[in-house]
């Protein structure tokens, strides 16, 4: 069933919900070709298939999923006083066990280790990367029972009672031609399959390979972020040309246009973007998007040109590296109540981001486990290195801030964020990116600083500092900023030394 069908379907009252399978109908409501649809839909599963409460989906990590054994790990649902755990151990359908790494294999890493990460986050933008809350879940099941055309609110527990019929099975993208043996005896074939790490599914050879485009080239990027920003910016573009988000029909339809029906179709939207007075950066940034999906379909055969014709916007980039000078720095960390916990971690945070010349994310993306004090080195997973963590060495007063933020925080594990929100809303939950942007902004304030201040700011501050301290010695201070390109340091420099001014007052003085 397809979401047009599902808007022309007339409302439904409650009470004739038992005259049709309403489990299908909201299943059938989330568009799985978004990695929001492919997290309700994994979590309406849990809620009619294993008739869990909301309570209990909240709080699944990523480590209490089983695929190959179709188990999950959930909170009892009433407790004894003589029950020690309290936890349980139910079976899942093969369908549910799909759903769930069909959620994980676009979130996490399939390499890494069962964590105690949340399995279900928020993907908005302020509270990206936190756990889901059971009102969060209620508004997602509220929204796929209003795409279904139910007039009246269904509300996750109604769900516990609903369960998906056995001839009702819904085709899936890449619903494999045979399904894998969900039980704890595999055959041979199995135990081949997980001591090569693929678990045990059907042979590439056997599976009936039909993918979706978008799905398929989400899957392919490794970063959660690149992921997000590609599955908005082309829904932008969808939604111009076809009035739709990027499902798969509209996707078919664009590629198989002629060539030069899809490079006016393409000019006419770059076009509109710069009538709406979008920055370059933002137009660049859609249209590459789009030529990604382009070229994704053309190595699968979907398409037989490209989008290389259409030019990008000339950009100028790094305007302004200069931030702020040292002294405003050592301001900042003087408004830092280093006697409280929250003190004592903004300091470490802001001592990263100063003495390393940090990327946001690469703090918020650190563990406790990366972190060595004896070697006063941390492990990082720097920009476009995918799932490898380089090592970065410490100066002897960040190591001693990281020390001391350890020696008050909670819970110690190896693989818990090195960096936790302490509100307590989301206590013990990474700190986003967002949350770090408001530190620093909240110290620049307090400390008389007149510059908007980011993190990214405080970057820039950093290198021009070191490119000041160490004489314009650009190598040097690459290893610090660990850019690619030694002509991005360039710019650095020249704007720190600021040698057009200097000839320009040379010019002056001659007349």
């Amino acid at each position: 069933m397809d979401k047009s069908t599902l808007n022309d379907m007339p409302p439904i009252a409650v009470a004739d919900i038992a005259k049709m399978d309403i489990a299908e109908t909201m299943l059938a409501a989330c568009d799985r070709h978004t990695l929001a649809g492919q997290r309700d839909f994994a979590i309406l599963r849990l809620l009619i298939d294993s008739s869990l409460k909301r309570q209990q989906v909240v709080a699944v990590n990523v480590g209490d999923f089983d695929f190959e054994g179709c188990s999950l790990r959930v909170q009892r649902q009433y407790q004894r006083q003589d029950q020690e755990q309290d936890s349980e151990l139910i079976s899942l359908s093969v369908e549910t066990a799909h759903a769930l790494q069909d959620w994980l294999s676009l979130t996490c890493d399939p390499n890494a280790e069962p964590s105690q990460m949340p399995m279900f986050t928020a993907l908005d933008r302020a509270k990206y990367g936190h756990r889901l809350t059971g009102t969060a879940i209620y508004g997602i099941v509220k929204r796929a029972a209003r795409i279904a055309g139910i007039s009246e609110a269904i509300a996750p527990e109604k769900l516990r009672f609903c369960h998906i019929s056995q001839n009702g099975k819904l085709n899936h993208p890449n619903e494999l031609a045979q399904e894998p043996n969900c039980s704890h005896s595999h055959n041979q074939a199995a135990i081949v399959l997980s001591e090569t790490g693929l678990g045990a599914k059907t042979p590439y050879i056997l599976d009936e390979f039909s993918p979706n485009i978008l799905t398929a080239l989400l899957t392919d990027k490794r970063s959660l972020n690149t992921r997000r920003a590609y599955e908005k910016d082309l829904g932008y573009f969808f939604m111009a040309v076809f009035g739709q988000p990027p499902q798969e029909a509209a996707i078919a339809q664009f590629l198989q246009l002629n060539r030069f029906d899809a490079i006016a179709i393409v000019l006419r939207y770059k076009s509109d973007l710069i009538a709406k007075g979008l920055k370059e950066s933002t137009i660049n940034r859609r249209l590459s998007a789009l030529k990604s999906l382009v070229n994704f379909a053309a190595k699968l055969g979907k398409c037989n040109w490209n989008l290389d014709d259409i030019q990008t916007e000339t950009v100028q980039t790094y305007r302004d590296t200069t931030g702020i000078k040292p002294e405003g720095m050592r301001e900042m960390l003087l408004k830092i109540d280093r006697d409280s916990p929250k003190g004592k971690r903004d300091f470490a945070i802001l001592r990263l981001l100063w003495d390393n010349a940090l990327r946001r994310n690469e703090v918020v993306g650190a563990n406790i486990g990366d972190f060595d004090f004896e070697g006063r080195s941390l492990q990082i997973l720097g920009k476009g290195r995918g799932s490898q963590k380089s090592s970065i060495s410490l100066s002897i007063g960040t190591a001693k801030a990281i020390q001391e933020w350890l020696s008050v925080r909670e819970t110690k594990g190896k693989e818990q964020p090195l960096f936790p929100s302490l509100d307590p809303a989301h206590r013990g939950h990474r700190l986003t990116g967002t949350a770090i942007y408001q530190i620093v902004e909240k110290l620049a304030i307090a400390a008389g600083i007149t510059k908007k201040m980011s993190p990214h700011r405080i970057r820039h501050s950093a290198i021009t500092a070191a490119l000041d301290a160490t004489n314009g010695n650009v190598r040097k201070v690459q290893k610090l900023s660990r850019h690619k390109k030694l002509d991005t340091l360039m710019l650095y420099d020249d704007n720190r030394t600021n040698m057009q001014g200097e000839v320009s007052s040379l010019l002056g003085d001659l007349i």
